[in-house]
């Protein structure tokens, strides 16, 4: 009798990252479609990480309301909007507060199942398009979440989170004071870190430019921080006698992230080896270009697809199998490995990985859970990853408000003040699950220094709790 061996599951590596700035709602990015802006950005990271667009298996959209400019299967429209070939496929992950970290977990699970190789995952939260809470504002079909209301009625109904957070916090001892500074401190972080070297400066896109002052093609390079005179004079947002207010919310914000993700063979270290240095037509991989805003991936004209060229197989024109073309099939053999494209001209540079993914973890507990059993969560991506909490270095949690971080803290038994060094989105708006990925987009597009290895991100909510563990390349 013969056995057969069985091949280890493939480490999954970041190539590149990339991402908008962060702007309110009605702002410069308000004009953008949401297909059209993720393209954008879905370019950026190909060029900064080096496959071609055929190289690509999989497009994962984080979206928590796929609907309207949105909906019907917006990962496959990004990918044929771009121009890239039509062989590529795309879906869409719903998974509320964790719609991001979701289509990062998947992506993840089908690089080490060896389905995919070369996976871009997009966090969608174009805001000013799509509003939170869209798929409840046309009640044509019926209202969502039919019949739930009913089973929870005796406990006093669901209530959204930020309301949930309110009352968990004042349940908990924290009061208003504490959330005023929580809130500060992050605003004060997010000014003092700067412009992530995370950005892709895209051009303005405004749906009424007369009213803000806004034009079209003006660059937008950096995340807006919100201001606010004395929070302490501000009145509740929700109940009277409530503790957030307009300076502790977050409120919906525009912006798009992508994260590529990557296979590396079992043998290879992903950090052995250096992305080759910039030259004209890119930089590195943690380097944005300055003039994004004038070239023709963010004119206010970039909506045709680039031309056909050797590199990869025109838009317009299928594949039969992965096997016409110079790429394995997925899971086949190590080409491709650490990043490198395969074209018809012959295998590119490897490029060195920004991180990879080394545990994920994700739980839902009780619906009146605004951190929906995030210990869970963070326990498996912990035990997966062979880590200890305290051996986190960097952790960045999704504010949705700055009650629902106190919470992560408590459930997590830390210290707060370890959370967020760069500041959240309390400081700048919520972009919803691109909000998700601007944590991996930012930890990530800085090399890791001695002592800066390991990352872990969290988002928590009602629906649920997701957790990701990074190891950093030094």
């Amino acid at each position: 009798m013969t056995t057969q061996s069985v091949s280890a599951a493939p480490t999954v590596m970041v190539a590149a990252v990339a991402r908008t700035a962060v702007r309110p709602v009605d702002g410069e990015l308000a004009g953008w479609n949401p297909v059209v802006l993720a393209g954008v950005v879905g370019r950026e990271v190909l060029e900064r990480a080096g496959p071609a667009p055929d190289d690509l298996d999989e497009v994962v959209v984080g979206c928590a309301d796929p609907v309207g400019a949105a909906g019907a299967d917006v990962a496959r429209a990004i990918v044929l909007a771009a121009g890239w070939p039509v062989t590529v496929g795309g879906h869409v992950v719903d998974r509320g507060e964790t719609s991001g970290l979701a289509a990062v977990q998947a992506a993840a699970a089908s690089i080490r199942a060896g389905q995919a190789r070369t996976v871009l995952v997009i966090g969608l939260g174009l805001c000013s398009v799509v509003p939170p809470g869209a798929a409840a504002l046309n009640r044509t079909y019926g209202a969502p979440w039919g019949g739930v209301a009913e089973r929870f009625a005796e406990a006093g109904g669901l209530l959204p989170g930020p309301r949930l957070a309110e009352r968990a916090a004042e349940d908990a001892g924290i009061g208003r004071a504490e959330l005023d500074a929580a809130a500060e401190e992050s605003r004060r972080r997010r000014a003092t870190a700067g412009a992530s070297p995370a950005i892709v400066a895209v051009a303005a896109r405004p749906g009424d430019a007369a009213a803000r002052g806004v034009y079209p093609g003006d660059p937008v390079a950096a995340d807006v921080v919100r201001a606010w005179d004395d929070s302490a004079e501000l009145p509740p947002a929700f109940d009277d006698d409530g503790l957030l207010t307009a300076a502790t919310f977050a409120p919906p914000a525009d912006g798009v992230a992508a994260v590529l993700l990557q296979a590396v063979d079992d043998q290879t270290d992903p950090s052995a080896s250096q992305p080759p240095a910039p030259n004209a037509a890119h930089t590195s991989a943690n380097t944005p270009r300055s003039t994004h805003a004038t070239d023709d991936h963010t004119t206010p004209s970039d909506t045709q697809p680039p031309a056909p060229n050797a590199a990869h197989t025109s838009a317009n024109t299928p594949r039969s199998t992965h096997a016409t073309d110079d790429r394995p099939p997925p899971g086949a053999g190590p080409a491709g490995q650490l990043g490198s494209t395969v074209t018809s001209g012959g295998a590119h540079a490897p490029r060195a990985a920004l991180a990879t993914v080394a545990g994920l973890g994700r739980a839902a507990g009780d619906p009146f859970d605004p951190v929906g059993n995030v210990a869970v969560a963070t326990e498996r991506a912990l035990a997966e990853a062979g880590v200890e909490l305290e051996a986190i270095d960097d952790l960045a949690v999704v504010e949705h408000d700055a009650a629902t971080v106190m919470l992560v803290a408590r459930a997590l038994d830390m210290d707060g003040e370890r959370f967020n060094r760069s500041g959240g989105a309390v400081a700048t708006g919520n972009s919803a699950a691109a909000e998700e990925l601007r944590l991996i987009a930012d930890g990530l597009a800085v090399p890791a220094v001695a002592g800066k290895r390991l990352l872990l991100t969290i988002s928590a909510g009602p629906t649920g709790s997701a957790a990701v563990v990074w190891q950093m390349s030094i």
